[in-house]
């Protein structure tokens, strides 16, 4: 990990979509949210850390690449 940021809001998932992060992860969202940020990150990229949609549960999780996803829940359902 090279930077940490807190509290980037809707301004993180924007450089998640362009390409400049790899990962988010929100532990505050509500559902309200995260709901119109979903479709700035394509599907299956945007979830809980369970693996389900992610306007259902708290935590959020979202990465650029499908793979830095599937591992991001792996690693924190560990």
């Amino acid at each position: 990990m090279r930077l940490t940021r807190y509290g980037g809001d809707c301004y993180s998932y924007c450089m998640l979509a362009a390409g400049h992060l790899d990962l988010v992860v929100e532990t505050e969202l509500k559902p309200y949210d995260i709901a119109a940020l979903i479709p700035i990150i394509t599907a299956p990229a945007a979830s809980s850390p369970h693996g389900t949609q992610p306007a259902k549960r708290r935590p959020h999780l979202a990465a650029g690449d499908p793979r830095v996803h599937e591992a991001a829940i792996k690693l924190l359902n560990s």
